[in-house]
């Protein structure tokens, strides 16, 4: 129908180590949300089980220990627990929103006569820039892990 779609990427990085970020204003979650909130298009983030946490009990989105190195039966929070990477795999999710260049006729108001009018976008448009976002969202996660590693080296080199 020559109309415009948005969609969900996920990014996933493996190999983080327990300990990165802080608990609060530099949480692993508040850095990463506004490296990709800068994203054009970026419409909602969500960590581990994201939304679906807030239908789930306490027993349920508990990540039980299974070993002493620290894995868990489930990743549930998304490898970060109180801002703080736990060891596990950090996964989060993004909504994309469609874009707004669309092929289909839409009504808008025309700001010199004050008049509604149909208005109708020519020319070649992506359908989906969902489908370009996922080498973005992963250069900007890199962005961001490669800053929380450098942190952690320079605590390292000072205590």
């Amino acid at each position: 129908n020559r109309d415009s779609i948005g969609g969900i990427i996920e990014c996933s990085i493996a190999s983080v180590p327990a300990g990165l970020g802080e608990p609060f204003f530099d949480s692993v979650e508040a850095v990463m949300s506004h490296m990709i909130f800068s994203i054009p298009a970026i419409k909602g983030i969500e960590f581990g089980a994201g939304f679906r946490a807030a239908k789930m009990t306490g027993s349920e989105h508990n990540d039980n220990i299974v070993s002493t190195g620290g894995s868990t039966e489930t990743n549930n929070a998304g490898g970060i627990n109180g801002g703080i990477s736990n060891g596990n795999e950090i996964c989060f999710r993004v909504a994309v929103k469609p874009t707004s260049s669309t092929h289909q006729t839409q009504r808008t108001i025309n700001m010199q006569s004050g008049q509604m009018e149909d208005l109708t976008i020519e020319g070649r448009h992506d359908t989906c820039i969902a489908l370009r976002v996922p080498v973005v969202v992963e250069a900007a996660a890199a962005i961001v892990m490669a800053d929380f590693m450098l942190q952690a080296q320079e605590v390292k080199r000072i205590i």
